[in-house]
């Protein structure tokens, strides 16, 4: 469900006045489980919680809409080994200075098109952004309870110093309706392969679990995401792989 942003609604033709902010509340935990036995170092392990309110206000414009995503408070905790890479005051900081900033991105029948767009840099900012490919997976049309469809997406292509490949295969039904919107449930397996050019290596498997409230037009209405990930790290050709295991949560819930 992972989507030519538009930062400037003029640039898309008339547009019309932005409806009344929908309010959600962005809750976000990613725990991090690393073995590095074979350097010396044993298990690591560290958690990122993020707790943040946001407001959603959509703009009418040519044959989609605007969205500004602004971020009204946020709160971060990091735990374990992530505090020591990220300190509690740094984490205090960076979401305080996060409060008022937005994300812009431009949907069509719900579907992000282009790359959403902060307004600034912020670390903080990466479960809101997140957040935004949630709130605009897009729709198929003519949907109804018990429909089921899957989507497979390869991936063969260069990246920075090596080639990565793979594919990611979603699993989607329509389960029921609530509140005049669908229910769907689905599931994602990834399987990739990224190849350095100096030998090293990243191997990545990894599945998810997803239940989303949809809206037939707008943002979606609530959504719970929960993923994990097993990654194994060679440093270069020949040496020990670095297991790492990554478990996250990602929960949307809208504020009346």
């Amino acid at each position: 469900m992972m989507l030519t942003l538009l930062t400037f609604a003029a640039l898309q033709g008339p547009v019309t006045l932005p409806t009344p902010p929908l309010h959600y509340r962005v809750d976000s935990k990613t725990t991090t489980e690393q073995d590095l036995t074979s350097i010396n170092r044993g298990k690591v392990a560290g958690s990122l919680s993020t707790t943040a309110f946001i407001s959603v206000t959509m703009t009418d414009s040519a044959d989609g809409q605007v969205a500004r995503i602004t971020v009204d408070s946020m709160k971060m905790e990091p735990t374990g080994a992530t505090a020591l890479q990220l300190k509690p005051a740094d984490a205090n900081a960076a979401a305080d200075s996060a409060r008022g900033m937005s994300v812009h991105a431009y949907s069509v029948r719900g579907t992000i098109r282009g790359s959403p767009r902060p307004s600034g840099s912020n670390a903080a900012l990466a479960p809101v952004m997140q957040a935004v490919g949630v709130l605009f997976p897009g729709l198929r049309s003519g949907l109804k309870v018990g429909d089921s469809w899957s989507d497979t997406t390869k991936v063969d292509n260069d990246v920075q110093g090596g080639h990565q490949r793979g594919a990611i295969i979603a699993t989607w039904k329509v389960t029921g309706t609530e509140n005049g919107g669908f229910v769907l449930d689905g599931t994602a397996a990834t399987n990739m392969v990224t190849n350095g050019q100096a030998g090293e290596s990243l191997t990545v498997n990894g599945a998810s679990t997803e239940h989303l409230v949809m809206a037939t037009h707008g943002p979606t209405r609530s959504a719970s995401i929960e993923s994990s990930v097993n990654a194994s790290t060679v440093r270069q050709q020949g040496a020990t792989p670095i297991p790492t295991k990554t478990v996250g949560l990602l929960r949307l819930t809208p504020i009346p």
